[in-house]
């Protein structure tokens, strides 16, 4: 009985989910041409959606700030609040991809060069089993975001299809507090705007979605040439100082790729981590109102959707840190007893070289890892314990 033959695993494989999203917003493609009808078309769609979703921001904050001072719309606000800060986030986030779309794209060709690009390698430095748990993870956190957005977008449509079922009478819901000039319940204005609103929606949770998961991706090839030097340096024979220069030459280029990654991310890693700490007090808060259950259920869904997402960023930015650490400990394993006294000089440096770990940081103010999602749990749940504490007593008072 023959083998099973295993298929070569191409470098856009790591990219292809989120490159689907870039899409879908008209944002180009790893190796797409550009100067053509279809390039000059998405490149439309993507500054028309930036326009719509900015307009529904900037309608949103005019809505907050006429609703501000009333306590008997606290609810509405600190509903409408985590909304704002989610649109407010996507902006950020894809226009940290848009204004560095060419270091992105040299990136992307430089990370496609050292990829492994026969079965034999692929097969020796794990390139499937980091393919699978890509795939699970960028498809899993799709799925989550997806629904999320839907939710938001489609439950008032749901809550009016039930009200007209009941009573006969269609009571026109929004899914979300945005102030307009006209009355958009009548007919025609409704549609329009109910439209507009779902476009922005999923173009904000897109916008989001899309910048993470190539976050996470480069992340992820980034780990895996970290794991290609480990394994070649442990595996070099003694005085192969061709393959010790191979080794440092790719560990090189991978250093240079972390600090541009890391000066491309890490001003939207500084708002992320800010921005996800309110987010997470104020959905959690929403959650614990008393609420009715369809809303209920939906900011629950946000809730662990934005657990998710920080989670996320934080554990491949800890990855990254626990793949570079790796280097030196490879090193001394190899094979250099019985080498020469030059070869042991020269992987002395390179030992030494890599004892500096690569991390990524919120502009310096935090490093992306596990620690940091500890951190941001813990603030959020300060945040929440004083909103509740101001929340309640007031409550009793309006009562």
């Amino acid at each position: 009985m023959e083998p099973p033959t295993v298929e070569l695993v191409r470098f856009e494989s790591f990219i292809r989910v989120p490159e689907i999203f870039f899409a879908m917003i008209g944002v180009a493609r790893y190796g797409e041409p550009k100067r053509t009808l279809r390039a000059y078309l998405k490149h439309l769609l993507f500054w028309s959606s930036c326009i719509n979703t900015g307009f529904c921001l900037v309608i949103e904050h005019i809505y907050f700030v006429k609703a501000a001072g009333n306590f008997t719309n606290f609810l509405q606000l600190t509903a409408l609040a985590p909304c704002m800060g989610f649109t407010a986030l996507s902006f950020v986030k894809i226009m940290t991809i848009k204004l560095n779309e060419t270091k992105l794209t040299d990136m992307l060709h430089r990370l496609d060069a050292l990829f492994p690009n026969t079965v034999a390698l692929q097969q020796r430095y794990g390139v499937y089993q980091y393919n699978r748990e890509s795939q699970v993870v960028m498809k899993s956190f799709s799925i989550l975001y997806m629904i999320l957005i839907w939710m938001f977008n489609l439950l008032p449509l749901v809550s009016m299809v039930v009200g007209y079922v009941s009573d006969g009478t269609w009571h026109k819901q929004l899914p979300y507090f945005m102030w307009y000039w006209y009355d958009w319940h009548r007919p025609g204005y409704f549609e329009v705007t109910f439209l507009h609103q779902n476009w922005g929606g999923f173009v904000s949770a897109v916008f989001y979605l899309s910048t993470d998961l190539m976050f996470c991706a480069i992340v992820l090839l980034l780990c895996l040439q970290f794991d290609i030097v480990a394994y070649r340096l442990s595996h070099a024979l003694p005085d192969d100082h061709q393959e010790l220069v191979g080794c440092v030459r790719i560990h090189q280029a991978v250093i240079e790729l972390c600090n541009e990654l890391e000066h491309m991310f890490s001003p939207s890693l500084l708002v992320n981590f800010l921005s996800s700490s309110v987010i997470i007090c104020l959905v959690g808060f929403q959650a614990t109102a008393g609420i009715t259950p369809a809303d209920l259920f939906k900011f629950v869904l946000f809730l662990v959707s934005s657990l998710v997402q920080v989670f996320l960023l934080c554990y491949y930015g800890n990855k990254l840190i626990v793949a570079s650490s790796q280097i030196p400990y490879s090193a001394f394993e190899g094979n250099w007893i019985g080498a020469s006294v030059s070869y042991q000089r020269s992987l002395l440096f390179v030992m030494l070289r890599s004892t500096t770990v690569q991390k990524l940081t919120a502009l310096k103010f935090s490093i992306v890892s596990l620690a940091s999602y500890s951190k941001i749990l813990s603030t959020s749940f300060s945040y929440f314990t004083l909103l509740k504490a101001i929340y309640e007593p007031n409550e009793k008072k309006m009562k």
